[in-house]
């Protein structure tokens, strides 16, 4: 762990050294939540019967704090949120947390669990995270101690640094990262009460947003690679539609159009440029089978809605005679609400580039779970899963 040497992010990953020495320590995250847990098996099949390291935590000897973040980012804030549950217990300086998202650990998720979906993020990283940094707060404790020849109990961490109460001393996280690196991690170091919080439920200015309103936040639209082929997609106009049939004589004969192919969601125009593609698009013929919806419409929907309203439902708890206490009240008070049907739809152009190679597939996507993008992409481009390599943007 204090050995110095030069990788790249994946290196530094899989042989759990930094590049600039200091202290690196794994962290154990669980498959799935207790409460999915007990659940049973969820959609993406149960949880691994063993716990796998999946991200790390590095302390530079500049005091930078490098949390390789397991949860994507989707707008709600896990960069921040997630950083937030590490600094609090280790006590570091908030203005020098970095972050970097985490490759695939296949293992540790069973493949497609690895992502950020069912408001999972925070809770699932609750334990484990703080865990991480008190383990990480102890062993730079420890190592001051050791410096000064004192007991450990003398010392507190504070704002990344550790203080000897008896002398005010000094020493810096960085300083003494590369002795903390040699000491054995804890399992039982101690979190704070929540009464002792100092970042944890304060409002915080998030980490993403001056690169996202600055325009240097990279998103997978932003991805450029060498020969580079562009391609834009035309689907059914009804959920679930199929094509019936389609002409690509003039989509072809667009200029900067290689090819037009279908596939399982319509038909792909691969150009040489996204205006091409589009263009191509644009003149495409094609019939559809629009299926079982062809004559679904909000109306529909809406009614289907209320005539389930009037069903009874799955009971998750019950506490009460909440029916009884309703027909005896002498005062009713009813209300209807409706949202209308929402689209979960990011505001970014959503895309993703992929570098298929017939010795390994390089996959750039923003997605909730970069876990499933992987395993698709291992089964379409036939490749054993080591081989494909998820970048999460």
């Amino acid at each position: 762990m204090s050995a110095v040497q030069k990788l790249g992010r994946r290196g530094f990953l899989k042989a759990g050294v930094a590049a600039t020495g200091g202290l690196l320590v794994g962290f154990y995250l669980p498959g799935r939540s207790e409460v999915e847990a007990a659940q049973g098996p969820g959609p993406f099949g149960a949880a691994p019967a063993t716990l796998y390291p999946n991200a790390f935590v590095h302390i530079g000897m500049d005091d930078t704090v490098t949390l390789i973040v397991h949860k994507p980012e989707n707008g709600q804030g896990t960069e921040t949120s997630i950083a937030m549950l590490l600094a609090e217990e280790l006590e570091c300086d908030w203005k020098k947390v970095k972050t970097e998202f985490a490759p695939i650990n296949a293992q540790c998720y069973g493949g497609a669990m690895q992502g950020t979906f069912g408001s999972q993020a925070v809770r699932t990283s609750w334990t484990p995270i703080r865990r991480t940094g008190a383990a990480m707060r102890d062993m730079l404790v420890q190592a001051a101690a050791t410096r000064w020849g004192v007991d450990k109990s003398m010392c507190r961490a504070e704002n990344g640094t550790v203080i000897n109460q008896s002398t005010s001393a000094k020493l810096t996280y960085g300083s003494l990262a590369e002795d903390a690196s040699k000491l054995p991690v804890p399992n039982n170091a101690a979190v704070k009460d929540p009464s002792q919080f100092k970042l944890l439920g304060k409002p915080m200015k998030r980490r993403d947003t001056a690169a996202k309103v600055g325009g240097t936040a990279q998103y997978a639209i932003d991805v450029k690679l060498p020969g580079m082929l562009y391609a834009v997609v035309q689907r059914s106009p009804v959920i679930g539609g199929k094509v019936a049939s389609f002409d690509a004589t003039k989509a072809k004969a667009v200029a900067g159009v290689k090819q037009v192919i279908q596939i399982p969601e319509g038909i792909a125009v691969v150009a040489d440029s996204t205006y091409a593609a589009m263009e191509g698009r644009k003149v495409l013929d094609v019939k559809w089978d629009e299926g079982a919806n062809a004559t679904l419409s909000s109306a529909i929907i809406r009614q289907k809605l209320m005539d389930l309203t009037s069903k009874p439902g799955a009971v998750a708890k019950t506490a009460g005679n909440a029916e009884s206490t309703i027909a005896s009240s002498q005062l009713k008070i009813e209300a209807a609400y409706e949202a209308p049907y929402l689209a979960h739809a990011p505001m970014e152009p959503h895309t993703s580039v992929a570098d298929v190679r017939a010795d390994g597939c390089d996959l750039y996507i923003g997605t909730q779970i970069p876990g499933l993008a992987h395993s698709d992409a291992a089964r379409i481009a036939g490749l054993s899963p080591e081989k494909v390599k998820v970048h999460t943007m």
